[in-house]
C-alpha cells in the first residue's frame, strides 16, 4: 500500500510499528487485518501531515472505506494518535499534480488556501472542497483551461461545491 501511494520508507515503518501497537492493544479484534493495516497507513500519513484521503488508501487496500474508517477510528481513540487536522493547503499539491497545473498556479492556490483559512472561510467546510475552489480560482486568474468538472473529479466533490468555494475566496480576494 505505502509503495502505491508513493509514499515513504520511514511511513511504511511507521505504519509497521503502528500495526503491532493496535495487535497488541487487542484493536484487530472482529475487524479485517486489512482494514487495520490500511487505517495504520492512513493513520500515520495523517500523524506526518501528509496529504492522503481515505479514498487514496482505499483505492490501493484491500478493505472498503466503512471497514477503514471504523478501524480508524477505534486506533485514533484507543491509541490517541497525534493526527493533525487535514487542512485545504494539504490537498493542494495532490490535486494539482494530476492535470499536470505548473507551479506558480499551485503556489497561487496554496495563497488562496491560507487566505481562505485565515479568514475562518474553512470552518466547517470539507478540505478537498476547499482545495477545489482554491485550484480553480487559481488556474482562472492565469487563463489555464481547466473544467470545474476536471478539478471536482480530481478533488472528489461536486462542481457545484468547487464554484461555493471559489465565490467565497471572490468576496475576500482582492
Amino acid at each position: 500500500m505505502v509503495a502505491s501511494l508513493g509514499l515513504a520508507q520511514s511511513i511504511r515503518d511507521q505504519a509497521c510499528s503502528l500495526f503491532r501497537t493496535a495487535q497488541s492493544e487487542q484493536l484487530c479484534c472482529g475487524r479485517p487485518l486489512e482494514a487495520v493495516a490500511a487505517a495504520s497507513v492512513y493513520a500515520t500519513s495523517r500523524c506526518n501531515g501528509l496529504g492522503r484521503s481515505r479514498a487514496e488508501v482505499t483505492a490501493c487496500a484491500r478493505c472498503d472505506h466503512q471497514r477503514l474508517t471504523s478501524a480508524y477510528n477505534a486506533m485514533n481513540i484507543e491509541l490517541e494518535l497525534p493526527t493533525q487536522p487535514i487542512a485545504a493547503t494539504d490537498r493542494i499539491p495532490r490535486l494539482a499534480t494530476e492535470p499536470g497545473v505548473p507551479d506558480h498556479v499551485r503556489r497561487r492556490a496554496l495563497e488562496f488556501a491560507q487566505t481562505a483559512r485565515e479568514r475562518g472561510l474553512t470552518i466547517g467546510c470539507r478540505p478537498s472542497g476547499v482545495a477545489a475552489g482554491c485550484l480553480y480560482l487559481a488556474t482562472q486568474r492565469v487563463g489555464l483551461c481547466l473544467s470545474q468538472q476536471q478539478i471536482a473529479d480530481t478533488a472528489g466533490t461536486s462542481p457545484n461545491t468547487l464554484r461555493n468555494r471559489r465565490d467565497e475566496l471572490l468576496e475576500i480576494d482582492t
